[in-house]
C-alpha cells in the first residue's frame, strides 16, 4: 500500500472514530497531522485554540493540548532530529529543527533604520541571520540593508545644485524622504550633515569642499589670518557656519582658530606661536632654562603672553614654568627626564628639591626642620586613609609619585578656596559701587576742555549730591590724585585676595584642619575598580580589606577596642561590661561610642548649675572623640580639644541603679537627633563620686534660654524649639522608653537646636506596671501627670501630659503656676483640672493640641508620633502666625512664689493618702476656683506630706 493510500484510509478510520464516539468528542475536534509538527508551539496553540480536543492523524491518540506533541509517535521515532521536530517545528529560513524555538536569528527592519548610513546598519544587525522588513514582511538584503520591494519607499536625489544651500534649507527640502542617496556616485548621504562624504573626500579644491559641507556661507582661512590674535580672528570669522584652511583644506575649529595639521606639521617654534596666538608675544623655554630656579624662570618670562617649549613645541605652565609633556613623557632608563644626562645629584630632575634647599636658611629661621632622608616604607600610601597620608606629608611643599614620577593634583582645601573665592566677589562687589561713585563725581566737578573745576554754584549742587564722597577728601590734596588712590588701594586689596587663593589653590598655603584630598594621574589612568577603591580610601593592614569610604575598617574595629580592655577599669565591673558591650556593636558610627575617660584628661573645669541629685560642670576634654584608627600611628586618631559638660551624681561612689539606667538609656538613644549625646564615664578622683561626659549645651537649658531677654525670642525660634522637643520625645517613645521626669530643666539648648537630656528616672515603657509598688514620687509638680500624683503607673501618656505643659510655656514665656506655692493645694487643684493659661494669640489648632496633651484622662491623650506629624504639617502655617510677643511679655512680666520650686525633688513620701479626687478636666480655666479659696478640703486629702 502507497503511503497516500495509507494517508487516506488513516483519515477515514479517524472519521468513522469520530462519529462513534460524537457525544464524547462534540462538535469541535482538531486532526494533527503530520505537517503541523513544522509548526513551532505558538503557531500550534493559534491553530487548534478553537479545539476541545486533538486527535493524532498517525495513531489516532488523542494530544495534549499543553504541548501539541503525539507522545505515542514520539516514543516510536528513532531519530533524533525527527523528535526535535516534533518538539520545536522547523526553521522557516534554514529549515533545520530547531531546539530553542528558532534556531535563526531574526530582527526587524524598521522605517527609522533608514536614518542610519551602511556602517551603522551593518553593526546594528551584524550578530542576526535573517533580517525582515517592517513594512512587507520580506527579507531584507544584507548588502545593501534597505528592501527592494518596498514600492513607497521615498528616496531623495540629493543633487550637485543643492551644495548651493545651507543646511537648514538642504534639511527643509528633504525632510520627508526615508532616505537621500548622491546623484553623482549613489552613496547614502546622512541626514545630519546632507553632504556626500565620499565626493567630498575626492575633493580637492577648497571652495568646492566648503560649498558642498557648508553652502555658500564659509570662509577660508588666510595664511595672513595668523597674524591676528584670537579675538581679531573670531570677529572676522563669527558669522560663519565653518572655516577652511587654504593651505591644507582642513576644518578649522572655531574654538582655536587655527589649523592643527598645519600646525602639527610645522618645526619652527617661533611659527607654531604666530599660528597659536597670533601678534601674541610668545616665548621659547630652552632647556638651559632648567638650570634656573622658579623666581628667575618667572622674572624672565614675565613680559611674556604664552610660552613653548623648545624641545616639543607644547605650550608651558605658567605656574610651575616647566614642561609637562617632556618631564612626563620621556621614560628613565637610568636618564634624566629633562636633560637625558643621567640621573645624579646635578642632574636637572631634582631642580625643584635644589630650589627648596637654597631656601633653606628661610626655612630654618622660621623653625621648619627639613628630613631630607628618604624615610623607611612600612606600608604602602595608597594603604593609608587620608588623615595618614595628610600627616605623613604635612611638610612637602609637593608630592610626586613614585610611579609615574608626576606630581600629585588637587592638594587643596576645596572648601577654603571656595571660601575664599567668595570673600574675593564679596569684596568687588562692595568696591565697584564705589569706585564708580568716585569715578562720576571727578567726571561732574572736572571740566575736561578746560581742564578745571566747574564754577562755584554748580560745584555747590553737586558737592551737595555727593556729601559721602567729598567729605572723605582732604582738601589740600588734589581730587583726581586721591580718587586714584583710592582705585590703586581697591587694586591692591583684590591682587592680595588673589595671591592668598593661588596659594591655597596651587601650594596649599593655608592653616586649614580639613582633610586635603591628593591624587596622582595613575589614578585616573586605573582601570581595576579595586585598586581604585584601594587609592582612594586605603587598605587596612590588619585583615587586608579595602576600606569602602573615607572611614577606617569596619570589621576589625571591635578587635581594635578589645586589645585596650585590660588598660583600663572604671572599679565598677558592671560598668566596664555596659562599656566594653558599647564597643563590641559601635562599628559604623562613633557617635554612638562609649569611653571610659581618665579625670586627668579634663581641664577647665567649671561649675555651671545643680539639679535635685546631680552638680553639673563645664570642661574641656583634651583628646575629644574618637575619630577612626592611624595605621601611620598604630592607634586611635581624636579629633582633638571638646568642650564637655560634666555630670556629677551625688553620693554615687557606690554605683545606684538609677546612674546605671541612666547610662543604659542614654546607651540606646545616643545618636538620635536632639538627644543629648553621652561620649563615657569618669569619676572624680577625690569624691570617688561618677560622672556622665555629655555633650555641652552652650544656651543653657530651656528655663534659662526662656528667662534670658523671653521678648528678644522670636515666634519662629519658639517653633523651631517645640519642633525639636516632640522629634527627640518621639524618638524616645519609639524605643519604647518612658522619660519620666521631663521638664524645662531637662532640655537643653544648643547653637541650633534644643535637645532632650537626663535620663536618670527613664524606664521602660513595658515595665510600667511595676511602678505601682514605688513608694515615693520625683519631679516637678506642674509638669507631673494628675493620675501619677494619684500613684498609677507613668506610661508613654504620663511624658505626653509633661510635653503640653512645656509647648505652652514656650509660647508664653512663664512657667506654669508660678504665682502659688508647690504644695498639697496644688496637687488637688490639679486633679480637679486646673491647668496654665493659653495665651490668646495661639493658632486654634495649637491651643486644641495642648489641651488633648494634658486632657485627665491619658487614653485621650495624643502619641507623641500623632504630636510630631501634627507639629511638622502646621509648621509653616504657625510660622506666618506672627505674634507680637514684645507687647504682653517683658523681662520683668511675671513674679514667682518663693515656694514654686521648679527643680527634680522627692515630692510626696509614702504617707500620701490615695483618695485624691480622681482627674477630671475644667471646662473653663478663667471660672476655676482653687482649694485654698474654697477652704473646703477634705480631711483625708489634707493629710498629703510635701517634702521640700
Amino acid at each position: 500500500m502507497s503511503k497516500k493510500e495509507s494517508i487516506f484510509n488513516s483519515n477515514e478510520e479517524n472519521i468513522q472514530l469520530i462519529n462513534k464516539n460524537d457525544d464524547k468528542f462534540k462538535p469541535k475536534f482538531g486532526i494533527f497531522k503530520l505537517l503541523d509538527y513544522d509548526l513551532n508551539l505558538e503557531e500550534r496553540k493559534m491553530k487548534f485554540k478553537e479545539y476541545d480536543r486533538i486527535i493524532c492523524e498517525d495513531c489516532n491518540q488523542e494530544i495534549e493540548k499543553s504541548n501539541f506533541i503525539c507522545y505515542n509517535c514520539y516514543n516510536k521515532e528513532t531519530d533524533c532530529n525527527e523528535q526535535n521536530r516534533m518538539n520545536y517545528g522547523i526553521c522557516k529560513f534554514c529549515f533545520k529543527s530547531n531546539a530553542s524555538f528558532g534556531c535563526c536569528k531574526i530582527k526587524i527592519f524598521k522605517s527609522s533604520d533608514y536614518d542610519l548610513n551602511l556602517e551603522e546598519r551593518k553593526l546594528k544587525y551584524k550578530d542576526c541571520d535573517i533580517i525582515l522588513c517592517e513594512k512587507c514582511n520580506r527579507e531584507i538584503d544584507k548588502l545593501n540593508y534597505y528592501c527592494y520591494d518596498c514600492t513607497n519607499f521615498n528616496f531623495g536625489i540629493f543633487k550637485i545644485s543643492d551644495y548651493n544651500l545651507n543646511l537648514k534649507e538642504r534639511k527643509l527640502k528633504y525632510e520627508d524622504c526615508d532616505g537621500i542617496l548622491c546623484e553623482k556616485c549613489s552613496q547614502k548621504i546622512d541626514k545630519q550633515d546632507f553632504y556626500c562624504i565620499f565626493c567630498y573626500v575626492k575633493e580637492t579644491d577648497c571652495n568646492k569642499k566648503g560649498q558642498m559641507k557648508y553652502g555658500s556661507n564659509f570662509g577660508i582661512f588666510n595664511t595672513l589670518d595668523y597674524n591676528l590674535n584670537l579675538e581679531e580672528r573670531k570677529v572676522k570669522y563669527k558669522d560663519y557656519d565653518g572655516i577652511l584652511c587654504e593651505e591644507c583644506n582642513q576644518e578649522i575649529n572655531k574654538q582655536y582658530l587655527y589649523c592643527f595639521h598645519c600646525y602639527s606639521k610645522e618645526t619652527d617654534s617661533n611659527k607654531k606661536g604666530n599660528m597659536t596666538y597670533g601678534t601674541s608675544k610668545v616665548g621659547i623655554f630652552q632647556i638651559s632654562d632648567y638650570d634656573l630656579n622658579l623666581e628667575e624662570r618667572k622674572e624672565k618670562y614675565n613680559d611674556y603672553d604664552n610660552i613653548l617649549c623648545e624641545g616639543c613645541n607644547q605650550e608651558i605652565d605658567k605656574q610651575y614654568y616647566y614642561c609637562n609633556y617632556c618631564y612626563n613623557d620621556i621614560e628613565g632608563n637610568g636618564e634624566c627626564k629633562v636633560c637625558s644626562i643621567g640621573n645624579n645629584d646635578d642632574c636637572c630632575s631634582i631642580y625643584e628639591f635644589q630650589q627648596y634647599l637654597e631656601n633653606f636658611n628661610k626655612w630654618i629661621s622660621e623653625n621648619k626642620i627639613i628630613d631630607i632622608k628618604r624615610p623607611i616604607v612600612e606600608i604602602s600610601d595608597y594603604d593609608l586613609d587620608e588623615d595618614d597620608r595628610q600627616e605623613k606629608y604635612k611638610n612637602c611643599d609637593y608630592i610626586l609619585c613614585e610611579n609615574c614620577g608626576k606630581k600629585h593634583h588637587y592638594n587643596y582645601c576645596y572648601y577654603c578656596y571656595d571660601e575664599e573665592m567668595k570673600e574675593l566677589e564679596k569684596l568687588i562687589s562692595r568696591s565697584q559701587p564705589k569706585l564708580r561713585d568716585y569715578e562720576v563725581f571727578y567726571s561732574k566737578v572736572y571740566n575736561k576742555k578746560t581742564k578745571e573745576l566747574k564754577e562755584l554754584k554748580e560745584l555747590q549742587s553737586i558737592l551737595k549730591d555727593y556729601e559721602n564722597i567729598y567729605f572723605k577728601l582732604e582738601g589740600n590734596l588734589g581730587i583726581f590724585k586721591q580718587i586714584m588712590q583710592q582705585f590703586e588701594n581697591t587694586k591692591y586689596d583684590i591682587d592680595n585676595k588673589k595671591i592668598h587663593i593661588n596659594n591655597i589653590r596651587y601650594n596649599t598655603v593655608n592653616n586649614c584642619d580639613r582633610k586635603l584630598r591628593s591624587y596622582c594621574d595613575c589614578y585616573d589612568n586605573e582601570i581595576n575598580l579595586n585598586e581604585k577603591k584601594r587609592m582612594e580610601f586605603g587598605k587596612c593592614k590588619d585583615c587586608s580589606r579595602i576600606n569602602e569610604d573615607l572611614n577606617d575598617c569596619l570589621f576589625c574595629k571591635p578587635e581594635r577596642f578589645q586589645r585596650d580592655f585590660n588598660k583600663w577599669t572604671s572599679g565598677n565591673k558592671i560598668i566596664d561590661k555596659l562599656i566594653q558591650d558599647n564597643q563590641r556593636i559601635a562599628v559604623e558610627k562613633y557617635d554612638l561610642l562609649l569611653e571610659w575617660i581618665p579625670f586627668n584628661k579634663f581641664t577647665n573645669i567649671k561649675y555651671i548649675a545643680e539639679g535635685g541629685f546631680a552638680k553639673v560642670y563645664s570642661a574641656t576634654w583634651i583628646d575629644g572623640q574618637i575619630k577612626k584608627w592611624s595605621q601611620l600611628n598604630n592607634n586611635w586618631r581624636r579629633n582633638g580639644p571638646l568642650t564637655i559638660a560634666l555630670k556629677i551624681l551625688n553620693d554615687s561612689e557606690n554605683v545606684s541603679d538609677d546612674f546605671l539606667n541612666e547610662l543604659n538609656f542614654f546607651n540606646k538613644v545616643s545618636g538620635c537627633m536632639c538627644i543629648i549625646k553621652c561620649f563615657g564615664i569618669t569619676q572624680d578622683p577625690i569624691t570617688h563620686n561618677y560622672a556622665l561626659v555629655l555633650q555641652y549645651m552652650e544656651n543653657g537649658n530651656l528655663r534659662s534660654y526662656l528667662g534670658q531677654t523671653a521678648n528678644s525670642k522670636t515666634w519662629e525660634q519658639r517653633l523651631n524649639k517645640m519642633y525639636d522637643i516632640c522629634l527627640a520625645l518621639n524618638d524616645i517613645h519609639k524605643y519604647g522608653l518612658i522619660h519620666k521626669d521631663l521638664h524645662p530643666g531637662n532640655i537643653f539648648i544648643g547653637s541650633t537646636f534644643a535637645y532632650i537630656g537626663d535620663f536618670g528616672f527613664c524606664m521602660p515603657a513595658n515595665e510600667c506596671l511595676s511602678n505601682s509598688t514605688e513608694k515615693n514620687i520625683y519631679g516637678v509638680i506642674p509638669y507631673i501627670a494628675p493620675e501619677i500624683l494619684r500613684r498609677k503607673p507613668h506610661t508613654l501618656a504620663s511624658d505626653i501630659y509633661s510635653l503640653g505643659i512645656i509647648i505652652n510655656e514656650i509660647i508664653t514665656g512663664i512657667p506654669p503656676f508660678n504665682k502659688q506655692p508647690h504644695d498639697h493645694l496644688l496637687v488637688l487643684d490639679v486633679c480637679r483640672g486646673l491647668r496654665p493659661n493659653i495665651r490668646a494669640e495661639t493658632p486654634n489648632s495649637l491651643r486644641e493640641l495642648i489641651e488633648k496633651c494634658w486632657d485627665a484622662n491619658p487614653e485621650n491623650r495624643p502619641t507623641s508620633k500623632e504630636i510630631f506629624y501634627t507639629l511638622s504639617n502646621n509648621l509653616n502655617e504657625y510660622k506666618n502666625m506672627l505674634l507680637n510677643f514684645n507687647e504682653t511679655i517683658t523681662m520683668q512680666s511675671y513674679e514667682t512664689h518663693p515656694q514654686a520650686i521648679y527643680t527634680s525633688r522627692l515630692l510626696i513620701s509614702q504617707n500620701l493618702n490615695s483618695n485624691l479626687p480622681e482627674p477630671i478636666n475644667c471646662p473653663n480655666q478663667q471660672e476655676f476656683v482653687s482649694s485654698e479659696k474654697l477652704n473646703t478640703l477634705n480631711s483625708e486629702c489634707l493629710e498629703c506630706e510635701i517634702i521640700i
